[in-house]
């Protein structure tokens, strides 16, 4: 299995978030989400590569604006339907196999996100797509605290979240059809009502 989509955590994830995010964080164990998806690898990677994508794949993005758009140095900005909103900065890009970045409130990281896309095996016109999650949690806030928001923040929501999002981005490389906002069900935090 591939570091990016490894369940652990792993050395590679560690050296992203150092590098990306700095000291000061903890780092939760990963969340990811995946789907198989009936269309080649290609037409994947044609669904989430290009500026301003969300808005065709995620179903809780009411926009998606982009500052910049070149690879490993892209950054956007992700305005949920509930008025929570988040940028995103690349720090890895793979031609036809995915990304990392760094998200969170401008000015502040709240996770390591990693998109990537597998070939099916013995399948070539089939795709396996996967986002993988380390949250970070600021170490200077009390462990309670912290506990309570990785669980009601986190934990909980984050799956379904995740299934919502890489079913989006297989529905719109299977059929070219953008997303509809809730198309999978609504989310407590990105968009809580249909």
């Amino acid at each position: 299995m591939d570091e990016a989509t490894n369940g652990a955590l792993t050395p590679s994830d560690e050296a992203l978030v150092q590098r990306h995010a700095g000291d000061g964080y903890e780092m939760m164990a990963p969340i990811i989400g995946s789907v198989a998806v009936a269309a080649p690898p290609a037409d994947v990677w044609a669904a989430i590569s290009p500026a301003g994508n969300l808005t065709n794949i995620h179903p809780f993005c009411e926009r998606n604006e982009v500052n910049v758009w070149d690879g490993a140095r892209s950054r956007d900005h992700v305005y949920y339907y509930s008025g929570v909103y988040y940028q995103r900065e690349f720090c890895d890009w793979f031609d036809g196999v995915g990304y990392d970045l760094v998200l969170g409130p401008p000015g502040a990281r709240t996770a390591l996100v990693r998109w990537r896309i597998t070939p099916q095996d013995g399948e070539p016109s089939g795709s396996d797509f996967s986002i993988k999650v380390v949250a970070l949690l600021r170490d200077d806030v009390p462990a309670v605290e912290r506990e309570h928001y990785a669980e009601h923040m986190i934990r909980r929501p984050l799956p379904s979240y995740l299934d919502s999002v890489v079913r989006g981005a297989g529905y719109y490389a299977e059929t070219g059809t953008p997303v509809t906002k809730n198309q999978f069900g609504t989310h407590p935090i990105y968009s809580p009502t249909g």
